[in-house]
């Protein structure tokens, strides 16, 4: 079911009633997991954030990202903690520092998401500004991808289907990738470009140091074959069961490990809460090749993942309320907390951003409690 251009946006106010919805499928993992915790010695080093997208660590100072307030901060090694600077759009998401701040680059959307960058800044030097809304315009990467029913929900009543999509998701019951731009996450790949993870535009893109931007790869649709509790669950026609419907992917992070490969996690596309179970998935990106790799599913709401020195993979799972760690195929439980929403590995010390308490509704969030960046040894 395709996002709407707030896809992340939605995940989250998901988040607020998640602890009430039970999943109605166990889906299989490709990893084992084991549950034990094993973080420690945490140290709170903000207790004010709202919505921490974004995590970078660079030269002993911790930068992040205010979703909704639409900021760059920086938690310096002294401890004090101030606004780098404010995007161009009400949202800024992604953040990755390099040459121990001199350079950081951050992604940025206006409210209904028409207008996305990616500003690359220098210290010294015109700020580089790469527009990635009219690069999804003018190309739609995953124009190719057939989303929605593909298989199956023949008994249903013509136009029934259509209908039932239309009225709950803005789309038909099957479909090609539309324009939809929602640059979530950015990582430096040297050389001066950056890689994008597009969380609307289903793909990760990459811009050089002029502001080009070209597609190194599109993530590929994510098929399910809904059993009949999963459409009671989303309240869809009971002729829908047995049906396999293509959810959009849709990358949340992108980083950059050993020797140029990219590690990529998602959410599963449609309801981002656990009424389909957890579908969450983490990938690897050949940026030579431009293909995918699915490498384990089975999170419940992979917003970020972060990449240790030993080749351990870290995940933070939204609606799990905890931190995995995924190393040689198995999975284990490092920490558990309340709304994880971005992680970053810093040698032996793991940094997690998690989300405000918040109340959506008519209006502004009202948040009742605010987020928080600790720090945990490993």
């Amino acid at each position: 079911m395709r996002k709407r251009s707030r896809a992340i946006t939605a995940a989250v106010a998901a988040c607020t009633t998640a602890a009430a919805l039970t999943a109605v499928s166990t889906p299989s993992a490709s990893a084992h997991e084991s549950t034990h915790g094993w973080a420690h010695s945490p140290k709170v080093l903000n207790h004010k954030v709202i919505a921490p997208f974004g995590l970078a660590v660079s030269g002993g100072d911790v930068w992040y990202t205010d979703g909704f307030v639409g900021t760059v901060n920086k938690i310096s090694k002294n401890g004090s903690d101030r606004v780098v600077t404010r995007g161009p759009g009400s949202e800024v998401a992604g953040i990755d520092v390099i040459q121990g701040g001199r350079t950081y680059a951050f992604t940025s959307s206006n409210e209904d998401h028409s207008a996305t960058s990616l500003t690359i800044r220098t210290k010294g030097r015109k700020d580089v500004v790469a527009d990635l809304s009219k690069y999804e315009k003018r190309h739609n990467p995953d124009h190719r991808n057939t989303y929605g029913v593909v298989a199956g929900g023949k008994t249903c009543a013509p136009g029934q289907l259509d209908a039932y999509f239309q009225k709950n998701f803005g789309v038909p019951a099957t479909y090609k990738g539309h324009v939809d731009s929602h640059p979530y996450a950015v990582a430096y790949l040297g050389d001066g470009a950056w890689a994008v993870a597009d969380a609307g535009g289903n793909d990760i893109l990459r811009v050089d140091r002029h502001g080009h931007v070209s597609t190194i790869a599109v993530l590929p649709p994510q098929p399910v074959k809904l059993s009949a509790a999963q459409v009671a669950a989303l309240g869809a026609p009971a002729c829908l069961a047995g049906a396999t419907y293509n959810f959009e992917p849709v990358p949340t992070d992108v980083e950059r490990g050993e020797h140029g490969m990219l590690w990529v996690s998602t959410l599963p596309g449609g309801p981002e809460d656990p009424r389909l179970g957890a579908r969450g998935s983490v990938y690897t990106v050949n940026p030579w090749r431009h293909s995918t790799k699915r490498v384990a599913t089975g999170f419940l709401g992979a917003t970020n993942l972060a990449l240790g020195c030993d080749g351990s993979v870290y995940v933070a799972e939204l609606f799990g309320n905890k931190v995995t760690r995924l190393k040689h195929g198995h999975t284990s439980t490092v920490l558990k907390t309340d709304r994880p929403l971005s992680i970053e590995v810093k040698g032996s010390w793991l940094y997690v951003g998690t989300l405000a308490d918040v109340s959506f509704g008519p209006g502004a969030p009202v948040v009742k409690a605010p987020g928080s960046i600790t720090r945990y040894h490993l």
